[in-house]
């Protein structure tokens, strides 16, 4: 078992077939470590800019609440108007 330098630090020496020395097998541990923290970070809501967002979308929950909300209004108001016209054509037809 022959000792050869680190490819990385070229400062350290590895025993056997490992890739990396102690040294530099731990801070790449360690850097992965912080990737994956920043992964997991919580992305703030784009429309009021306090809240975290929910997992998958860009709003938080409040927000996706209210767009749902306006979203139910809108669509009644369609209906409310389509019936409104269909009413009224009824009510020209009769007379």
């Amino acid at each position: 078992m022959a000792l050869r330098k680190c490819p990385r630090c070229e400062l350290n020496y590895i025993k056997g077939d490992a890739p990396l020395c102690n040294v530099c097998m731990n801070e790449k541990k360690r850097t992965d470590r912080k990737k994956t923290e920043e992964v997991t970070e919580p992305i703030t809501c784009t429309e009021c800019g306090e809240a975290p967002a929910v997992p998958g979308y860009e709003l938080c929950a409040e927000c996706l609440k209210e767009q749902k909300r306006q979203q139910e209004l809108e669509n009644a108001g369609d209906l409310l108007d389509d019936e409104t016209i269909d009413d009224l054509e009824s009510e020209e037809g009769e007379e």
